[in-house]
């Protein structure tokens, strides 16, 4: 009988393809065209051992074929497998699967778009296949898995660093992608000149100044199994305002639709977010903002259509303008690598695997309940999209499901001798919902990486970003900074302490902390006399009454008592007073 050998692979890019997205739907195909490949790549693994899944596949673990087949079933860009092949017989079996499904995904997109848009195909296809990124390491896998896979990972580790450089078969003189700046844009030039910015969004999904490769016109016009269409940040930013609509709506938003209908709106507007909502259909958000009506109308046509949009919003909310921000929520365990060493059997990694799974498979109905979307939920790894009134909920509930989900693997730390179980660390990013989709990204992986950054984890990172304004980052372990959180916009809400207060505060630690945390250019007994002075004279309830004296007390006491620096306070509370603004906006504070 032949060895039995322990074989890893990697699929890419990961990192690159994903920050390479403009608009929502990119990231949201882009996401999982990688979560499809590997898992092509698993059903290949499988087959070339003779279809016995239970022996062939370590991680993922699905418990049956159809569970791996599933468009719910995710799987990241690593594949831990067992194989009695010739390891590189199966790379290139496995390769030449996963290529072919990269070309078949791409062949019914271009051929799609090209039924109503030229474009130069040759070069698209070029670039598509030249976009795979695949390792492979293995080695005999004996009776230590533990040992093996340590071996097959450095193995991996050194492969990675080896990289094969090969010349472009496509370099012209057009402009470069709008997404990532490397490779050329398929699109012609005479496209720009010939069609108006309408005709260029129905035809080709860009705007004017917008220029997509091969790889962009995949992640633009690409479907993901069924589904056509996800919803943009600008819908997820609406949410604080379609939340409040109901029955009693319907007659203002018909009306409003027909208006838009009237003056001319294409279909390319209506009907492209992917769940209807109960009273607003299948319309997305956008047009709930009027700068967003400006891609739609010109002219007199465009006057009269943000006319229409003042009008429904008056009717249906009030006057009340939707909130324009959203959250990206970026998550990731703790303590994973350390876990993983610690499984020393191929059936321990195998539960572990499952776990996983388990956890993965129930974070689309968690994000969905609070009224977000999932871009990616594989393992431990979480991006999703939500509104900004239900992001701090939806992130405690993920690391409480997971903590309780992976509650039974516990290790001891080598060092400390303490005892370790996998926790989930959570980034949020509160951005406009007109920032470049990139920069949203980068802003949500520093989050991510700042909770990870915490001493112990298990931790939570908010970093606002203001049009305008600075960028701050609060963050903590959670059962500490949520529910100071909580705490601060409930304070907001009640009108307990007036918004002025977080500015004076930051105020005062610009002047008297410095630069570095820990840092005071005066006693810090100085400084906790000053928190309670300015605390002390403020007013609350829009200046009819002092703050009560429990609430200026814990505020003080915050910073007398070190748990935090008044930069921290400022911040917590600026931070805060955002998330309380989007909690009224939308009637959440009724709802609790």
């Amino acid at each position: 009988m032949d060895e039995a050998k322990l074989i890893l692979f990697h699929i890419g890019p990961v990192q690159d393809f994903i920050r390479s997205s403009r608009r929502s739907r990119d990231l949201w195909f882009g996401s999982w065209l990688l979560s499809e490949l590997s898992k092509t790549a698993a059903l290949e693994i499988v087959e070339q051992n003779g279809g016995d899944l239970e022996w062939s596949l370590i991680f993922p673990a699905p418990e049956t074929l159809s569970e791996l087949k599933s468009d719910s079933f995710n799987v990241a860009n690593r594949i831990v497998a067992r194989t009695k092949k010739a390891p590189t017989e199966l790379a290139e079996a496995v390769r030449a699967r996963v290529l072919s499904r990269l070309r078949e995904i791409s062949d019914e997109t271009f051929s799609r778009v090209e039924d109503t848009a030229e474009f130069d195909r040759k070069t698209a296809e070029l670039q598509v296949d030249d976009l795979l990124e695949f390792f492979w390491a293995a080695c005999p896998l004996g009776n230590d898995y533990a040992k093996a896979r340590f071996e097959v990972e450095s193995l991996m580790a050194a492969r990675k660093v080896t990289r094969n450089f090969y010349s472009s078969t496509w370099g012209s003189s057009q402009a470069k992608s709008s997404l990532d700046g490397l490779r050329e844009s398929v699109i012609p030039k005479s496209a720009y000149n010939a069609t108006n910015e309408r005709e260029l969004r129905r035809k080709y999904g860009v705007s004017k100044g917008e220029r997509l490769c091969g790889i962009g016109m995949l992640k633009r016009h690409g479907k993901r199994g069924g589904q056509d269409h996800f919803y943009s940040t600008s819908h997820m930013a609406a949410m604080t305002l379609l939340d409040r609509l109901d029955e009693s709506h319907k007659k203002a938003v018909d009306e409003y639709i027909s208006t838009l209908k009237e003056l001319g709106i294409g279909p390319d507007a209506l009907n492209t977010v992917p769940i209807p909502h109960k009273i607003f259909g299948c319309n997305d958000g956008h047009l709930l903002f009027s700068e967003r009506l400006a891609e739609f109308f010109e002219g007199n046509n465009l006057e009269q259509a943000q006319k229409a949009l003042d009008k429904f919003l008056k009717e249906a909310f009030g006057g009340d303008k939707p909130n324009p921000y959203y959250v990206l929520l970026q998550a990731d365990g703790d303590n994973m690598g350390m876990i993983i060493n610690e499984q020393k059997t191929i059936e321990q990694h195998k539960d572990l695997s499952r776990r996983l799974s388990m956890f993965a498979q129930k974070v689309d109905p968690i994000v969905d309940n609070h009224r977000g979307c999932l871009i990616y939920a594989g393992g431990e790894d979480v991006l999703a999209l939500l509104p900004i009134h239900t992001a701090l909920d939806c992130a405690k509930t993920l690391a409480a499901t997971f903590a309780q989900d992976m509650s039974d693997f516990v290790v001891v730390n080598p060092d400390t001798k303490s005892h370790i179980q996998p926790t989930l660390s959570v980034g949020l990013a509160i951005v406009h919902h007109l920032e470049p989709l990139s920069s949203a990204l980068e802003t949500v992986r520093q989050a991510e990486r700042y909770a990870k950054s915490i001493r112990g984890k298990n931790a939570l990172a908010v970093t606002l970003t203001k049009r305008g304004g600075s960028e701050r980052t609060v963050g903590g372990t959670w059962g500490t900074v949520d529910q100071r959180l909580e705490y601060f916009i409930e304070l907001f809400l009640k009108e307990e302490i007036p918004a002025q207060l977080a500015y004076e505060l930051e105020a005062l630690a610009i002047t008297f902390e410095g630069p570095g945390e820990g840092y005071s250019v005066v006693p810090h007994g100085a400084i906790s006399a000053e928190v309670r002075r300015i605390v002390g004279r403020k007013k609350a309830e829009g200046g009819t009454r002092d703050i009560s004296e429990d609430v200026a007390k814990r505020l003080a006491d915050l910073v007398e008592s070190r748990d935090m620096t008044v930069g921290q306070l400022a911040d917590e509370l600026i931070v805060a007073r955002e998330l309380a603004s989007a909690y009224k906006l939308s009637r959440k504070e009724e709802k609790r």
